[in-house]
């Protein structure tokens, strides 16, 4: 299957944030419930975190690449 480039940064989006917040999201709720009920509890805390991830990853990229192709310009 092939995906359209204009979707691009959504796709990236998507991907980024469903593997951040799966990655995270897991080890964090190791750490602080042990192994006790843990796919339980850790498949809230994914969807939880990745409602914020998917967002986060395709909106804010492009907010920090301007920033920073602002201060790396010559002068």
């Amino acid at each position: 299957m092939r995906v359209n480039i204009k979707y691009t940064t959504i796709l990236f989006g998507f991907v980024m944030g469903g593997f951040t917040s799966f990655i995270i999201s897991a080890v964090l709720t190791l750490v602080n419930s042990g192994t006790e009920d843990f796919l339980t509890h850790w498949i809230k805390e994914w969807m939880i975190a990745l409602s914020l991830a998917i967002p986060i990853a395709t909106f804010v990229p492009p907010i920090i690449r301007r920033g920073i192709a602002k201060i790396t310009e010559e002068f």
